[in-house]
C-alpha cells in the first residue's frame, strides 16, 4: 500500500511559527519520564500536528537555536509539556 502526505503552508516569519489544528481540534499531547526515559504521548491528530511543526522547522529559514514550546494537548493555556529545538549538526547529546 502506498500512501502520500502532502502539506502546503505559508512560511512564517523567521522568529515565529504557527500551526493549524485538525478539523475536530482533538489533538492530544502529553509527556512523562519513565525509568529515566522521556516519553511523548500523542493521538493520531497530535502526531500529524507535531509532524507539521517539525516539517515547518526543518524546511524553514529558522536559525539554530530556534525552538517551539508545546503545551498539553497543544493548548496554549495548558501546562508546557515539550520544547523542540533546532540545533546544529555538531550538538552533543547526553549519552545513556
Amino acid at each position: 500500500m502506498t500512501k502520500q502526505f502532502t502539506y502546503t503552508y505559508e512560511e512564517d516569519r523567521k522568529d515565529s511559527i504557527s500551526f493549524e489544528y485538525s478539523p475536530d481540534a482533538d489533538e492530544k499531547l502529553a509527556t512523562s519520564v519513565e525509568n529515566g526515559i522521556p516519553f511523548v504521548y500523542l493521538n493520531r491528530s497530535g502526531m500529524i500536528t507535531l509532524a507539521k511543526v517539525l516539517i515547518k522547522m526543518a524546511s524553514g529559514s529558522y536559525s539554530d537555536g530556534f525552538h517551539v514550546h508545546l503545551h498539553e494537548n497543544f493548548d496554549a493555556d495548558a501546562l508546557e509539556k515539550l520544547v523542540v529545538l533546532l540545533s546544529p549538526e555538531e550538538t552533543k547529546t547526553e549519552s545513556t
